[in-house]
């Protein structure tokens, strides 16, 4: 991980952080949140702050004064702000896919370590009827 945890809401606590409409967030979870790291539980979300980010839902902390972008600007901006959550979402997403993976290779490799393989027991067949016939 990157040093900190992800902070998850539930669906209730979501509601008081974003800044849409209770349907509105439902809509986009339902559509979305699995892909974007959500996870639908028998009893509603867990939703991390990075999902509720990359389906474009929190208010926006920018550099640049929006005082002074024209409309086209703001809307350009936050487009763009828009795709780069989902992408760095869908990275996140893929990346603990990637670590899940390598945590399972890497298990199956220290088991692979601890037997011998066929080709251990072939050459120890091979190395004994040798040394018989040498006899």
């Amino acid at each position: 991980m990157t040093g900190h945890e992800s902070h998850e809401y539930s669906f209730a606590e979501a509601l008081e952080v974003v800044s849409c409409s209770e349907s509105t967030l439902r809509r986009k979870l339902n559509k979305n949140g699995s892909k974007l790291g959500a996870t639908k539980l028998k009893k509603g979300w867990r939703i991390p702050v990075e999902t509720l980010e990359a389906l474009g839902v929190l208010r926006t902390v920018t550099g640049q004064s929006t005082e002074q972008l024209t409309g086209h600007d703001r809307t350009e901006t936050s487009q763009e702000i828009t795709r780069l959550r989902i992408e760095n979402a869908t990275l996140r997403a893929e990346n603990e896919g990637l670590k899940q993976l390598l945590s399972e290779r890497e298990k199956v490799v220290a088991l692979l370590e601890q037997r011998p393989t066929k080709r251990e027991s072939l050459w120890s067949r091979f190395t004994r009827n040798r040394e018989r016939n040498a006899e």
